[in-house]
């Protein structure tokens, strides 16, 4: 994963990497590949969030409702651009190609961010979390 993505909580950069290796993995498949791709992408994020938002609830997070929020206006998308895909191919190709990375990159950034910083301010021992998805 890119350095600048790296929220240096082992747990939380395990979760991203996979996301992006999937991420990868669609928008460079076969096209009979892409939507059971596509689809495997969705689930991963369903379990990357639902483990997230455990998380939260776990530390207390400040922001859960916020993060919260983040996460079903994202997950709303992606199953949208499928439901498309499922449909007219190039439409759920686009999404992933051009944007899918970028928004994944400004949730990372943005969102989770805030929350990496909390868990350490806290002084959790989430370095050393046994939770895995």
């Amino acid at each position: 994963m890119d350095n600048t993505l790296k929220l240096n909580i082992p747990v939380m950069d395990k979760v991203h990497d996979e996301f992006l290796n999937l991420l990868l993995q669609l928008q460079s498949c076969e096209v009979q590949e892409f939507l059971p791709l596509f689809e495997e992408l969705i689930e991963h994020t369903k379990d990357h969030f639902a483990f997230e938002e455990d998380l939260m609830k776990e530390f207390d997070f400040y922001g859960k409702e916020e993060h919260m929020q983040e996460h079903s206006t994202l997950l709303d998308e992606m199953e949208y651009f499928y439901k498309k895909a499922k449909k007219m191919l190039p439409f759920g190709k686009s999404y992933i190609n051009d944007y899918a990375h970028d928004k994944f990159k400004r949730h990372v950034m943005n969102i989770d961010s805030q929350f990496a910083m909390y868990l350490k301010e806290e002084n959790t021992e989430l370095s050393t979390h046994k939770k895995e998805i």
